[in-house]
């Protein structure tokens, strides 16, 4: 092989290197919810932009939880319903929705001191403000 052949063979080795560092690097600064957030965010209300009670933080048995399958915060037709993708808070587009990536409105979570604590929403993944509702659901076993 010619020099400038082993050049070329270093040039994408190093591109793939660096490739693999970026991903790795990526998903570590991804905004994630830790174990020790849940005791923060258990029992946090979920209120929208415009003041809307949206439902709670918590465990599938709590009531008024969004992981509570038969509660109204919960359900697909529920008009205060993030799963709801024809409400304002569920839809894919609307600015106040928790499924809209780019949403400038996403609804808050606040604490039980009163305090804004986050935002819930599916991203984007570097704002560690934000919170994905099913990353809260997982990692505190809300299920």
């Amino acid at each position: 092989m010619r020099s400038w052949q082993y050049g070329i063979q270093l040039v994408e080795y190093m591109k793939n290197i660096l490739l693999m560092i970026s991903i790795i690097f990526h998903t570590v600064i991804q905004a994630e919810v830790e174990v020790w957030d849940c005791n923060e965010l258990k029992g946090a209300k979920i209120v929208s932009s415009d003041g809307e009670y949206l439902g709670t933080l918590g465990p599938s048995w709590e009531s008024d939880s969004i992981y509570n399958e038969y509660s109204e915060y919960s359900s697909e037709w529920g008009s205060n319903s993030i799963y709801n993708e024809y409400s304002d808070y569920g839809s894919d587009y609307s600015n106040a929705s928790v499924f809209n990536e780019y949403a400038s409105d996403p609804p808050k979570i606040i604490n039980e001191d009163n305090e804004e604590i986050g935002l819930l929403s599916v991203g984007p993944d570097w704002d560690d403000e934000r919170k994905h509702p099913e990353d809260i659901k997982y990692t505190c076993d809300w299920d």
